[in-house]
């Protein structure tokens, strides 16, 4: 199978927050809001080297397709079926696109949260997240696994997908207002077969 490769730039149109979660183990004795105020760099998804905080490659996928659904574009000439489980099947990023800020310039960010993780249960307790300030970009490759996928298809999912979906912790697609971004350049290798 010949797939194209679409190669973006994006950049951010508001901060980005992560809330990856690590296996950092706790010290003897160690209050649980001492952990938290110790391990918030833990929560950032980094590269293997440790050294860039990258996006996850699945977490872009899954905006991106959450935006065919957001759009409920259909799918020309094919009835009713929209453009959401091509998008959801159809995509592949080889790896997890590093973000160009410095681990140096990651600031901290302290909100009031739910204990148990769930919205408007009761107790709340103050918990610490990093957050990626404005500014950041990103180069990478995503493979177009489904020929139906088009140029002006992704761009337009791409757009949907940095205004109404977002990355990362309190994106907009959840309510929040971080992790917003739009495609600053998109080219395009059509490498599909001709029949």
């Amino acid at each position: 199978m010949n797939n194209s490769i679409a190669t973006l730039t994006i950049v951010s149109l508001s901060p980005m927050s992560q809330s990856r979660q690590h296996t950092v183990p706790k010290l003897e004795g160690e209050r649980l809001d001492d952990y938290d105020a110790r391990t918030w760099r833990d929560k950032l998804n980094l590269n293997y080297a440790g050294t860039h905080v990258v996006i996850p490659a699945h977490g872009f996928q899954q905006a991106v397709a959450a935006a065919a659904k957001y759009s409920k574009r259909q799918i020309p000439g094919q009835g009713k079926a929209t453009w959401t489980a091509k998008f959801t099947a159809g995509l592949m990023l080889l790896a997890d696109p590093e973000i160009d800020t410095p681990l140096d310039k990651v600031f901290q960010v302290a909100i009031s949260a739910n204990a148990d993780g769930v919205r408007g249960s009761g107790k709340r307790v103050v918990r610490r997240f990093p957050m990626i300030p404005m500014g950041w970009t990103s180069t990478f490759e995503i493979h177009i696994l489904d020929p139906i996928i088009t140029q002006p298809v992704m761009a337009e999912m791409l757009e949907i997908a940095g205004m109404f979906i977002g990355l990362g912790r309190f994106r907009p697609e959840k309510g929040g207002t971080n992790g917003r971004f739009r495609v600053q350049e998109l080219t395009w290798d059509d490498n599909r077969k001709t029949v």
